[in-house]
């Protein structure tokens, strides 16, 4: 089995499959559809937001008005909570605070970035792609995420690895086990079977301090 990297992710709307490059202008042709369809009474403005951390992505539509902790929330629920730590958004330039909304912060073309905890961080990229005019209730809509990442065990090299070792982490080459080699691992590394056994998930939190998974989008989040 060889490792695959190659970033890809359903549409909400039409359930195809696109790569990480293709996803975002995708997606703007059925919200722009949307939009022109839309009951304009009834409208209210949504922003369109790319979240990425190398080939992990999320693609979401947040309310405007809503406040930067709505996406703060989500963030964590999806990709990052593990054991309570405080996050920030962050820009060289601005201050981004968790009251702020989104449509004044998310303009198209502006990034940021979010960090999760303090100490060993997790820092996750913001783009504002645009604003669009929409008849929808929800708060946050995930309009795609990636697929998980097809990691294959280090030591068979054939089975998806469903482990990680947090103590090997550092050494990508020799880190991840399928179900069977992982009692292998468990053999040459006294911390394994200890606290560095770890899941695979669709998260780059992955790894990290206590983090088992989401909380949320759990059919895209479990062992690759």
């Amino acid at each position: 089995m060889e490792k695959e990297t190659k970033s890809v992710g359903y549409c909400f709307y039409c359930n195809k499959l696109f790569s990480k490059q293709e996803i975002g202008k995708h997606l703007a042709a059925h919200l722009a559809g949307m939009e022109k369809a839309r009951n304009e009474s009834s409208a209210v403005n949504y922003c369109h937001i790319e979240v990425e951390s190398d080939e992990m992505f999320l693609h979401l539509l947040v309310k405007g008005d809503a406040k930067m902790k709505v996406i703060d929330n989500f963030l964590k629920d999806i990709w990052l909570e593990c054991c309570g730590h405080l996050s920030a958004f962050g820009h060289k330039n601005f201050k981004v605070s968790m009251s702020h909304l989104v449509e004044d912060v998310m303009e198209p073309r502006i990034k940021i970035f979010h960090d999760y905890d303090f100490g060993s961080t997790t820092r996750v990229f913001l783009k504002g792609l645009k604003h669009y005019q929409l008849n929808e209730k929800e708060k946050v809509i995930l309009l795609s995420r990636n697929e998980p990442l097809k990691i294959p065990c280090s030591i068979c090299k054939k089975e998806p690895a469903a482990y990680l070792c947090s103590e090997c982490f550092d050494d990508d080459d020799y880190s991840y086990f399928c179900e069977k080699c992982s009692v292998l691992h468990e053999k040459e590394c006294e911390a394994f079977n200890d606290y560095s056994q770890m899941p695979v998930v669709n998260s780059p939190r992955m790894g990290v301090c206590g983090y088992e998974g989401g909380r949320i989008d759990l059919e895209r989040d479990g062992i690759c």
